[in-house]
C-alpha cells in the first residue's frame, strides 16, 4: 500500500509540474488564446480531483497500517464505489483527450460522466448509512466515512471538470 501512495504522490508532483508548464504557456500566448481562463479553471479543477484521490489513498493506507478490519458489507460497498469512480475518471480522461480532435466525442463522453456521477451518488448514500450504522469502532467509522466522502467529492469535482470541457468544446 505504501508503494501505491508513493506512486500517487509522484503522479501528483508530475501533475503540478505539468500545470506550471501549461500556465507558463498560457501566459506567453497573450491574447491569442481566447479561452485561456477556461483552460486555467480546468487545470485547477484537475488538481482538486488529484487531491481527493491522494486523500483516499492516505486514509486507506492508515487503515492498513492499523490492521483495522473493514466489515465485509462496507468493503464491498467501497469497492463498488471505487470501481464506479474509476470508470468516471476514465471517461473524464477520454473526454479531455478527445477535446483536441473531436469535440462531439468529447461532449458525448462528458455526458456519460454525468450518468456515472449519479451512480456514485447512489452508492455513496447507501454506503454512508452502512458505515454509520456498523458495529465497529469509532475511529474506523470516521475514517471509512472520510474515504467514501472523498471518493464522492472526487467525482463531483470530475463532473465540474467535465462542465469545463463542455465549455471548451463549444
Amino acid at each position: 500500500m505504501k508503494e501505491r501512495i508513493d506512486e500517487v504522490q509522484k503522479i501528483r508532483s508530475e501533475a503540478i509540474d505539468i500545470k506550471r508548464g501549461i500556465m507558463k504557456e498560457l501566459r506567453s500566448s497573450g491574447t491569442l488564446l481566447f479561452n485561456r481562463e477556461d483552460f486555467y479553471r480546468l487545470m485547477v479543477k484537475q488538481s482538486e480531483v488529484i487531491d481527493h484521490a491522494e486523500s483516499v489513498g492516505v486514509r486507506l493506507e492508515a487503515i492498513g497500517e492499523r490492521n483495522w478490519k473493514i466489515p465485509a458489507q462496507i468493503g464491498v460497498g467501497l469497492a463498488d464505489m471505487a470501481d464506479a469512480a474509476f470508470d468516471a475518471l476514465v471517461k473524464l480522461r477520454e473526454s479531455l483527450i478527445s477535446l483536441g480532435f473531436n469535440s462531439e466525442r468529447s461532449l458525448s463522453l462528458a455526458s456519460e460522466l454525468d450518468v456515472l456521477e449519479r451512480k456514485v451518488d447512489v452508492l455513496y448514500r447507501r454506503l454512508d448509512l452502512s458505515i454509520i450504522t456498523s458495529k465497529t469502532e469509532l475511529p474506523l467509522i470516521l475514517t471509512l466515512r472520510d474515504v467514501s466522502m472523498k471518493l464522492e467529492e472526487m467525482i463531483d469535482a470530475a463532473v465540474e471538470e467535465a462542465d469545463l470541457i463542455r465549455i471548451l468544446a463549444l
